[in-house]
Formats: structure tokens, sequence, C-alpha cells
């Protein structure tokens, strides 16, 4: 897992950085009313989603086997959650249409509280409950969310 500011991407070897900050350099060309937005065919593409967190009670943790997720906050402030696979519990079976996994956790949860202009990357097998409000109420929060074939 990473976090960190969006102007520090280049610090790491993420697949993919250099179409991702192509497409970044110009987001005001987002359309958020859109589900998907292909970059480069099913290797890359993106998902821009307009919401309101939720406490995190309200949504399962969740893994992927063939894709990271890059998860920007355009705009908002949301707490995404994560925690080790030991202390997971399956809620489903494996979804390989939508490459994921649904998960309850049982201890050790780790908050990440992430602003506008800041990114997380969750690797393949790293579970995350995205879209968390962090205790003050649902809070608006525009986000893309990179898709990134690693395997």
């Amino acid at each position: 897992m990473i976090h960190d500011a969006i102007t520090h991407i280049s610090r790491y070897d993420i697949p993919m950085v250099t179409e991702i900050r192509r497409f970044m350099s110009d987001p005001g060309r987002v359309d958020f009313d859109v589900k998907e937005i292909g970059i480069a065919g099913r290797d890359l593409f993106v998902r821009p989603s307009t919401y309101l967190t939720r406490l995190p009670g309200e949504g399962l943790f969740e893994t992927h086997d063939v894709y990271a997720d890059l998860q920007y906050v355009v705009s908002g402030v949301e707490r995404m959650q994560l925690v080790a696979r030991e202390y997971l519990t399956p809620a489903g079976a494996y979804d390989p249409v939508r490459d994921m996994s649904f998960f309850t956790a049982k201890g050790d949860v780790t908050d990440v509280i992430v602003r506008a202009g800041e990114f997380t990357v969750f690797f393949p097998g790293e579970a995350h409950r995205p879209m968390c409000q962090r205790g003050l109420g649902p809070e608006a929060v525009k986000k893309l969310v990179f898709k990134i074939r690693v395997k």
C-alpha cells in the first residue's frame, strides 16, 4: 500500500505511471458521469466516481487478484481502511469479471485519511475498505480509481 501526495507519484515504481500522469495532466476533461474511461485498453482504465462517504460498517473490505487500485481523491476527504489478510473472513466468492473478493474483518484495522490531491495504491491481495467517513458525518468526494493490470 502506498499513500502520498499526487505530486510525488513519480517517486514510486507504479506500473503505467507515465500514462496515469498524462491522463491527470488535464483533470478538467474527466466526465464524472461515466462509469469507465479507457486509457490503455484493459491494461489501464479509470473509474470516476462522486459519492458521500459512509460509516465503515456499511461497506466490506475488498481485494483484487489482477488489478492494482490507484485511488486519487480529486476533492473532499475520506478514510480508507486496510487490514492484513489473516484478519479477514470471506463474504462471498471471487468475482473474476469484477476482479473482486469481499471480506469482513475481525481486528487490527488501520485507518488512512486521504485528502484532495492525495492518492493510495492497493496492490493485488491487499485488503482495503474505501469510501469511509472520518467521523464528521458524510462528506462529498470526487475520486478517480485507476485500475492497473499487474498480473
